[in-house]
């Protein structure tokens, strides 16, 4: 999808929207306990505490694969330059946060909305309408 059907076209995405991207689908699940959100807030384990009941295992799994990627022996940031490294972590913190199901709904209404609204219709190659570029804050708003 992302090589052949076009999609860094489609949706405009930029180099670090496509690494931000891979490297979120890998890290989503990172370190995941085998408990889900409601375990967590109910037993009120340390995790569920940390993170004050909200996207309790989405936090985790942003928290722990970034402090492993940005502990300087792994050398994961090297090369690139600041500004960039905080627009890759704040997407792929983005993107793993959209994994909680208690948002899923939202997401999908935020989607259909703006198909509805911005005249996006299967017959047009007009994806990137979905996705707000009009300022860094408008990008992966899940945060």
């Amino acid at each position: 999808m992302i090589k052949d059907g076009n999609l860094r076209e489609i949706a405009d995405l930029s180099y670090l929207d496509m690494v931000s991207a891979v490297i979120a689908s890998a890290c989503h699940d990172f370190a995941h306990d085998g408990f889900n959100n409601a375990y967590h807030v109910n037993f009120m384990t340390d995790r569920a505490l940390r993170y004050h009941d909200k996207a309790v295992q989405e936090n985790w799994h942003a928290s722990e694969s970034m402090r492993i990627m940005l502990a300087p022996e792994n050398n994961f940031a090297e090369g690139l330059e600041q500004g960039d490294l905080k627009v890759l972590r704040k997407r792929i913190i983005g993107m793993i946060l959209a994994t909680d199901m208690a948002e899923h709904m939202s997401h999908v209404n935020l989607i259909d909305y703006k198909v509805k609204h911005k005249g996006i219709t299967s017959e047009q190659n007009n994806g990137k309408i979905i996705i707000d570029t009009e300022g860094e804050n408008e990008k992966f708003t899940s945060q």
